[in-house]
């Protein structure tokens, strides 16, 4: 992971994609090989996680579209991971309910982007996500974690000031977005 190009002046970012969608996965990573990212699809979780024993990507995106509740799971599963936290986690989402950002913010990812989503808007909170290193919840942050239950589910999160206002701008955005839609 992460080889030097041949000139060694630059670095190959490898993105793994966790998906099974054959449209929209496919359409996903050809937008980023377009960007010169390398991109390594997984359609089975196990493979992924194997995989991150050997060798870390720059960034994993986890379909919830295609994959359901088992791509939670993952991320869940990676941001608990004293070996594998720190790889950033976006979840690629219909975010069209409450229940559906919840689940975001339950499963820890580093953020999030709806579809159908703009590839320009996707492909800045990839370089955002790739420029900002993750960093391990604090003492503080695990004390403050707190529960939200909706829909007969009960959802802890965990995060810190300013992933919640990304998220929240993130929820508004999305809300805009579907408002202008239907006019």
């Amino acid at each position: 992971m992460n080889n030097p190009l041949s000139d060694g002046n630059e670095s190959i970012i490898d993105i793994f994609v966790l998906g099974r969608s054959e449209t929209g996965t496919q359409q996903l990573t050809e937008q980023l090989e377009h960007q010169d990212y390398r991109v390594t699809l997984f359609t089975e979780v196990q493979e992924l996680i194997d995989t991150l024993r050997s060798g870390k990507p720059n960034l994993i995106i986890c379909d919830t579209i295609s994959f359901g509740q088992e791509a939670y799971d993952c991320c869940r599963l990676i941001k608990s991971d004293e070996y594998l936290w720190m790889i950033p986690v976006m979840i690629l989402t219909r975010a069209s309910s409450l229940s559906d950002l919840l689940y975001v913010l339950d499963s820890n990812g580093d953020n999030f982007i709806a579809q159908p989503y703009d590839v320009s808007y996707l492909l800045s909170q990839i370089e955002v996500l790739l420029l900002t290193p993750v960093e391990q919840p604090s003492t503080d942050q695990i004390k403050t974690q707190f529960k939200i239950q909706h829909d007969n589910q009960i959802f802890v999160v965990t995060a810190d000031r300013r992933k919640l206002l990304e998220f929240l701008l993130s929820a508004f955005e999305i809300a805009v977005k579907n408002s202008e839609d239907l006019f």
